[in-house]
């Protein structure tokens, strides 16, 4: 359809437009075909990286083929966008082409089994780390990096050297060769003891590159600013695959009380110890290739610690029992993972953590902090029969390690440290090891789900899966969400944005309304918690501080506390998860999927930017769209060249552009034409609800000038509270498409819509952003949008105050639907931000505009008027 409607735009517009820039005119009609064409092979691109978050889940077989296949079609697609991106920008954006073979060289040596190691800085601070390193700061780092995001966790202030830099001191030494060499001797029968010696030899008589060595002591000072040279530090292994699906637990060195003056030593000794006897053994019996060996080093600020141990999430031994275990002895908690004494503690698993049985032990030694080494010294002697941990610091350290668990979805084995101050801090966190898993749910537990009550049995749909279990608490204003329990089941009337303060903190998450496509889903997926959405009634059904269980595999909520539910899931390992081809999907979506190019003023929105494909999408489409808005600066232009102005009883300046079909424009007069004489099907359908005379307000709005953004002047914001409009509106029309530019006040609305016989090819685009007021305001509006159209059926992103919407594959009457309720949108939200002074109004719009709309509250995620019915 898109080559019919390129070839009627040739034949019926073939004059042309100013452009600025240093091309002097651009074709009109081939502006607005690439254009649409970005934005198909943008969705086309969208719908493979969902195919591939798919199979995360477990539930879909995939093969090696599927990947390769998917793969090459991302990257097939992305560059048609990026050559028509290009061609709308004059060929200024080249860059983008060497971004997408770069990241489409990655995904090849991914996809052939080779480790890739993103390029850039050698030294990162843990908060600079970002989605995609996880290959190259090591799972240990990596995993640190995930929950140092999560309420109540703190971890000491750290830096990593980056496999990156493991790699630049091997080179540094020209080691790689050499070690391959020893290496291969290990596979053909040679000592592996005699391999490990000489490759640790050659390690640690090395010298560590000039300005490696400054990179680490300059991070080493910002950890430690106050006095870096009388500091201490321990110093980690983190290798690729350490604290992940293995977990190497001790056969790695790491090193405690290390002075500053022994930072680069210790770096070489970490590195060296990755060759141990008994790493290179490990590797062998789990046939992990050694060319994957590759270490990374954390540096962390000792902390001043008067307890450390160890904490199970599951007894190891009992795993059927609702327990934590703790391990604890005074000072460092090096005698506890090193087998020393140490008091146990079994605390149980449900609020409030109460210690259920403790053995406390004779604790004759510790190793202290800041004692220059890891030599351990005498306990006081009123002090080595005392218990280390009160009940509630026990309690405190189980409610946060179960977090832990919640979010990486397995027990974990956590250790953590109490300073002399009684702060928390979590030092690693890794995978528990146990010997279940993998079963399918008993006919037992099958019996015991049969007789339970089931509260809410199949409504609504599954964001994310999972078991979870707690009190409920209904978040319905900023106070519940504030106060939010750690543990409880969030339920909430909507699926908004402003959940996801809560999210990390929630066993599970239901919602009347919302969409799994949603901001609010993604971010419950992001954090791993099982979530149902559009219910419709949980709100109603269920009471604050009853006790549930929600079985969001099943998509039950039970009444009551499960355990023999939960730990099934708990146990379950994920047999899938170890399968070679979906290890390397997980690496193929990390170069893909992640969203890190958000903010389009920040001056790193480049091509060179870009991290994933879905950051090129991001690039390319909010270029594009920054490039489409030019054409409004020049009315006379569009006038000039067949353009018609839109006689209507609305405040907008609406210049109409008619590429073939339409406009009627018989019986027009001059440069005029009134909407009856509209013939465009989406355009029709758009207008039918944006021209709705109980849509758009003229009477003032009364501004609170207070809200208005920074440096408008007062003539521009009485002009805002006066409701005029200002800038030029434009749409192109054809027979069954639509491009409508808006810029209504201070906020601009895109709408790309093809709308035609052929269901496979209709599509809408929509975006939104800015506004005349201060971010949050706007911020709130934004949140509005994305609610009411995840509610009607789209597929909606967007940070900040920018929304941006897709839906496609619908059929003509669901279309017109969609067109006409965004029409109405359009005249519902503008200038509401002014309105917008507090997160209550999100929900108060919301409700206006479902009762306005006739919209119910179903479970479908379609639209469901009274007077709508999709053919």
């Amino acid at each position: 359809m898109m080559v019919k409607l390129a070839d009627r735009l040739a034949s019926l517009f073939m004059k042309v437009i100013p452009w600025r820039g240093t091309r002097s005119a651009i074709s009109f009609n081939d502006l607005f075909v690439r254009f649409h064409q970005i934005l198909e092979e943008n969705n086309r691109a969208m719908e493979l990286i969902a195919e591939m978050e798919d199979k995360l889940g477990g539930q879909y077989v995939f093969d090696r083929k599927f990947l390769e296949d998917t793969v090459s079609a991302i990257e097939r697609v992305v560059l048609r966008s990026a050559y028509n991106f290009n061609f709308i920008a004059n060929n200024k954006e080249l860059e983008i082409y060497k971004v997408i073979e770069s990241l489409a060289r990655h995904l090849r040596l991914e996809l052939a089994g080779k480790l890739v190691i993103p390029s850039g800085q050698n030294v990162l601070a843990l908060e600079d780390i970002q989605e995609v390193m996880d290959e190259a700061v090591g799972n240990k780092v990596y995993n640190l990096f995930r929950i140092s995001s999560l309420p109540q966790v703190s971890v000491p202030p750290s830096f990593v050297v980056t496999i990156g830099g493991f790699r630049k001191y091997l080179a540094f030494n020209n080691l790689f060769e050499k070690i391959d060499g020893l290496m291969e001797g290990c596979k053909n029968g040679q000592s592996v003891e005699s391999a490990s010696h000489s490759i640790r030899l050659l390690i640690l008589n090395g010298d560590i590159p000039s300005d490696l060595r400054q990179e680490i002591l300059k991070a080493a000072e910002k950890i430690c600013p106050k006095n870096p040279e009388s500091s201490f530090y321990s110093v980690r292994s983190s290798s690729v695959g350490e604290d992940g699906m293995m977990s190497f637990a001790g056969l790695h060195d790491s090193f405690l009380n290390v002075p500053f003056r022994e930072l680069l030593s210790s770096y070489k000794k970490v590195l060296a110890g990755m060759y141990n006897p008994e790493s290179l053994e490990y590797r062998i019996q789990r046939q992990v290739p050694f060319s994957d060996m590759a270490m990374a080093v954390l540096y962390q600020q000792m902390v001043p610690s008067g307890v450390a141990g160890v904490a199970y999430t599951l007894d190891p031994n009992l795993p059927d029992e609702q327990v934590c275990m703790l391990g604890a002895n005074w000072g460092l908690g090096t005698v506890v993972v090193e087998g020393g004494a140490a008091d146990m503690f079994r605390v149980s698993r449900k609020p409030p953590y109460a210690i259920i049985e403790s053995r406390i032990s004779e604790k004759k030694w510790m190793v202290v902090p800041f004692g220059g080494a890891e030599e351990a010294t005498h306990v006081e002697s009123e002090r080595v029969n005392e218990s280390c941990l009160t009940p509630s610091q026990a309690a405190s350290i189980v409610e946060t390690a179960l977090m832990i668990e919640r979010f990486f979805k397995r027990p974990m084995d956590i250790e953590w440290s109490l300073d002399t101050e009684g702060q928390l801090r979590i030092l690693q966190a890794r995978p528990l090891g146990l010997s279940r898993g993998g079963q399918a749910r008993s006919p037992e537990l099958k019996a015991l789900l049969r007789e339970r009550t089931a509260l809410m049995r199949d409504l609504g749909v599954i964001a994310y899966r999972g078991v979870g279990s707690g009190p409920v608490w209904i978040v319905d204003d900023n106070v519940s969400l504030e106060q939010f329990p750690s543990g409880a089941v969030l339920v909430a009337r909507y699926g908004i944005p402003l959940l996801a303060r809560a999210i990390p903190r929630a066993s599970a998450v239901i919602t009347d309304v919302g969409s799994p496509t949603g901001h609010m889903a993604t971010v419950a997926r992001e954090f791993r918690i099982p979530t149902i959405v559009d219910t419709g009634s949980a709100t109603d059904v269920l009471k604050n501080g009853q006790e549930v269980t929600v079985d969001a595999e099943r998509n039950i909520i039970y009444e009551g506390r499960i355990n023999e539910l939960l730990h099934h899931q708990l146990l379950e390992r994920p047999l899938f998860e170890t399968l070679y081809e979906f290890q390397i999907l997980r690496r193929l979506l990390r170069r893909i999927a992640p969203l890190t190019l958000i903010d389009p003023d920040d001056p790193n929105f480049t091509a060179r930017g870009c991290q994933t494909f879905h950051d090129v999408i991001r690039f390319i489409h909010e270029k594009s769209v920054q490039t489409l808005l030019q054409i409004a600066e020049k009315p006379s232009s569009l006038l000039v060249h067949g353009g018609k102005r839109l006689k209507a009883n609305l405040p907008l300046n609406l210049i109409l552009i008619d590429i073939g079909g339409g406009l009627d424009e018989t019986g027009g007069k001059g440069g005029w034409v009134v909407p009856e004489q509209i013939t465009s099907q989406p355009m029709k359908a758009l207008w039918a609800g944006m021209g709705s005379p109980d849509v758009w307000r003229t009477d003032p709005i009364v501004a609170d000038f207070k809200g208005l953004m920074s440096g408008v002047t007062r003539t521009q914001t009485a002009a805002v509270a006066g409701q005029v409009l200002a800038g030029l509106n434009v749409a192109v029309l054809g027979e069954d498409y639509m491009n409508l530019t808006l810029r209504v006040g201070y906020h601009f609305t895109v709408v790309d819509a093809r709308l035609g016989a052929e269901r496979e090819k209709n599509s809408i685009f929509f975006r939104f952003v800015g506004g005349a007021t201060d971010i949050s305001r706007r911020s709130r509006r934004a949140a509005l949008l994305m609610s009411i159209m995840e509610k009607i059926g789209f597929k909606v992103e967007g940070s900040g105050d920018l929304v941006i919407a897709r839906v496609a594959n619908s059929g003509g009457d669901r279309m017109k639907e969609y067109l006409y309720l965004i029409g109405r949108l359009i005249g519902f939200v503008r200038q509401l931000d002014i309105l917008m002074t507090d997160d209550t109004t999100i929900d108060l719009y919301f409700e206006q505009f479902m009762k306005a709309n006739n919209i119910k509250t179903t479970s479908d995620h379609k639209i469901n008027r009274s007077d709508s019915d999709d053919k």
